[in-house]
């Protein structure tokens, strides 16, 4: 395999890396749904997961308004329209 060929198969298996993280993230948040609602406390998905408080309470807040439980925030729009922007581009 030539160097150029080597370099476009990394590239191509970096942009597919960056569309699977946006699924991984989903999965994450709907876990921690998952957990939040079975009575796991935040603490205990702090130490689990490595993340601070205020992102274990994003990732279930943003899950529960894709599950239709509570009405967008002006923070989950703006992040949509973020992402909606970023993939205008990249395509």
């Amino acid at each position: 395999m030539s160097d150029r060929e080597e370099a476009m198969q990394e590239l191509k298996d970096a942009v597919e890396d960056l569309r699977l993280q946006e699924q991984r993230l989903l999965r994450v948040a709907a876990a921690l749904y998952t957990a939040t609602k079975a009575g796991v406390k935040q603490t205990d998905l702090v130490a689990t997961t490595g993340y601070n408080r205020e992102q274990v309470r994003r990732h279930v807040e943003d899950e529960k308004i894709r599950r239709g439980e509570m009405p967008p925030t002006a923070r989950y729009l703006r992040n949509q329209q973020r992402a909606k922007a970023r993939a205008a581009r990249n395509h």
